[in-house]
């Protein structure tokens, strides 16, 4: 019996290394997506930006189902108006199958058709093997995650949050203008991703202070209050949140006075 564990778990190791890309720079492209939009790999890569690329066919069962997980990821970061950029790259495939392959699996982010955008060459310089196959490329060309998978909207996150990536909910994204900074309120949370717990910790100790979580919809999930006897560190329990990306805001008489993205795995 051990020995038939083995040889699963290295039949697994051996699958895993075999579908990752060879590449340890991010090799340049020029694609155009489903669209019309033009996209310069190197472009966005000297602006600051890190880069996901999904690679995917439209006959790929798993890439069906991670899409949506995908694009929910990409919502978490701005939908590239941030500093990380989506870009779903297709092989084999035409402008109208990746359309339909991406209105049936709600693909947000944009979509490189393999026979018209480009999107073969690309695939064939990465030596991407498998699909759905998740790469992230960081602006000094450095390819950090040659294999994120499963491609989960958690896992996606946590690469991209861990190598740089800002979160900024473009469904229900916070202007700067609406925090109020006289409170001096510097807000920090850890772990990300959070589990069981997470702690809150402020600079300075602050009355009356009510702490919002909001789910990825903008729906209140959680609320309680937060007075200065409680010290600047609290620890949140999170057991009970189910994975997925959240905003906690901290209010006092209606005004922010500090957010950050919360993530639950």
């Amino acid at each position: 019996m051990k020995r038939i564990l083995l040889l699963f778990l290295l039949f697994d190791l051996v699958a895993l290394l075999s579908a990752q890309t060879t590449l340890d720079s991010a090799v340049n492209f020029t694609v155009k997506d489903v669209d019309g939009t033009t996209w310069h790999l190197y472009d966005l890569l000297n602006q600051g930006n890190s880069v996901v690329l999904d690679f995917f066919t439209v006959t790929c069962g798993p890439c069906a189902t991670y899409a949506p997980e995908v694009s929910e990821s990409y919502r978490h970061f701005g939908c590239n108006a941030g500093n990380t950029v989506y870009l779903g790259i297709n092989w084999g495939a035409d402008n109208n199958q990746v359309v339909d392959f991406g209105k049936q699996n709600g693909v947000a982010y944009p979509e490189i058709s393999g026979l018209e955008g480009n999107g073969n060459h690309v695939v064939s310089d990465y030596n991407v093997l498998s699909y759905p196959t998740c790469i992230l490329i960081k602006p000094d060309h450095h390819i950090a995650a040659k294999y994120i998978w499963p491609p989960s909207t958690v896992n996606l996150d946590s690469a991209i949050m861990v190598h740089g990536g800002e979160m900024m909910n473009c469904t229900s994204s916070l202007n700067e203008n609406e925090i109020d900074t006289k409170y001096n309120c510097i807000l920090s949370l850890a772990p990300i991703p959070a589990d069981t717990y997470c702690r809150i910790k402020l600079q300075h100790p602050l009355d009356g202070i009510s702490c919002m979580i909001l789910n990825s919809s903008g729906q209140l999930v959680k609320q309680f209050e937060m007075e200065s006897d409680q010290g600047s560190l609290l620890t949140l329990d999170t057991h009970r949140l189910v994975p997925g990306f959240y905003m906690l805001k901290l209010m006092k008489n209606g005004i922010i006075l500090g957010a950050k993205a919360l993530i639950i795995q």
